[in-house]
């Protein structure tokens, strides 16, 4: 269709600076992959430990050695529940080598949501003996894959800060479409249920030390406006294809306002899509940005994380629907009837994503 080609790539720069962070983000992912060193180490307070690490690039070879000084569990105030793990430990840069003596021994502290970085190597509290005489370290060596992807989600947010303020997008003739009280008011009490929602099911204290983040409450309110975003675009759906059907038997005046109704329902649900699904985006991020904080890596395939992902690409798929239907012989009566199913049936990925995972899988996201 005609009206479609003044939106191409080239006239929207944040939508091609959203395309080059998504790259940029699996580019990242891949050098930490392939070119990084992750694992675990036990360390006894008795025992030193010594990490080596050789480039597969540049040859460089590095080696740290670690001696567990101290360890304490840090109680809330009923003094049974723990809200952070501390390791006080003594390291001593090798470069290498080995037999190297007489070298400055430095310190370090590792706390759950706070890694020890040292010459390149990240150290991340994972676990603890009982007897609190050892502890239980996850590590990566990673001087390239995480700048890379770092960058990314910096770019990623830029984008999409950005896209809703350049001009002549999709969006925009959307937008131009609906009334503007509309928006805000559906705004408004989209943000509010969210609210409400993140309250419901974000856990009450006493956290877990894992949880013991300003990042619970962006993670999770970010990904419940999402959600709400999404169940309203699942509503308009319904009514949309009731109106399909009532329009069926109405005839005249009647029959053209349920058909315009159904039209200004699937626009709708097109503007929503765009801050729902870049608030989905940024939630799963930023969950990223977490578990690289707490336990050393960016993803873990937990269940819950994974089908957020997927829930991600489904809605990435109809986002792209103005091109797939010029692609499809869908003429303009039937768009939006098929745009409502869509709509009905992505919603289905939400609540397994937020339901369904809990009751047949388990992982770190239990709790929710």
């Amino acid at each position: 269709m005609d009206w479609f080609r003044p939106f191409r790539l080239k006239n929207r720069f944040f939508t091609g600076l959203l395309h080059i962070a998504l790259t940029t983000i699996l580019v990242g992912a891949c050098v930490t992959h392939f070119f990084g060193q992750q694992g675990e180490i036990h360390l006894r307070a008795d025992k030193a430990q010594t990490l080596n690490y050789q480039s597969p690039i540049t040859n460089h070879q590095s080696a740290v050695t670690l001696f567990l000084w101290d360890f304490q569990v840090v109680y809330d105030e009923d003094g049974k529940t723990p809200v952070d793990f501390i390791s006080e430990l003594r390291l001593l840069n090798r470069g290498g080598n080995k037999e190297a003596q007489g070298l400055a021994v430095d310190e370090g502290v590792v706390r759950m949501n706070k890694p020890l970085e040292y010459h390149g190597f990240r150290f991340c509290q994972s676990d603890y003996d009982s007897d609190l005489q050892g502890v239980v370290f996850s590590y990566n060596y990673d001087p390239w894959g995480i700048g890379i992807t770092y960058t990314g989600y910096a770019l990623l947010l830029i984008a999409m800060i950005g896209f809703f303020f350049q001009k002549n997008t999709l969006f925009c003739a959307l937008l131009q479409k609906q009334h503007t009280w509309w928006m805000v008011g559906l705004g408004i009490a989209a943000v509010v249920l969210a609210m409400v929602m993140t309250k419901v099911v974000t856990p009450k204290p006493p956290l877990q030390p894992v949880l013991q983040t300003p990042l619970l409450g962006i993670h999770v309110s970010v990904i419940m406006l999402a959600y709400t975003l999404f169940a309203v675009m699942m509503i308009n759906g319904i009514l949309g294809l009731y109106a399909a059907i009532v329009s069926r038997k109405a005839e005249g005046a009647r029959k053209e306002k349920l058909s315009t109704l159904n039209s200004q329902l699937s626009t709708l649900s097109q503007i929503l899509l765009y801050p729902a699904l870049f608030c989905l985006t940024a939630g799963i991020f930023i969950g990223a940005v977490w578990a690289n904080m707490s336990w050393g890596r960016y993803w873990g395939w937990d269940p819950k994380e994974t089908w957020a992902l997927i829930t991600m690409l489904v809605y990435a798929l109809l986002i792209h629907w103005p091109w797939l239907k010029n692609k499809l012989p869908i003429t303009n009566n039937l768009s939006p009837i098929i745009y409502h199913i869509l709509c009905i049936v992505a919603f289905l990925f939400v609540l397994f994503t937020y339901f369904g995972v809990n009751y047949f899988f388990s992982g770190l996201h239990s709790y929710a």
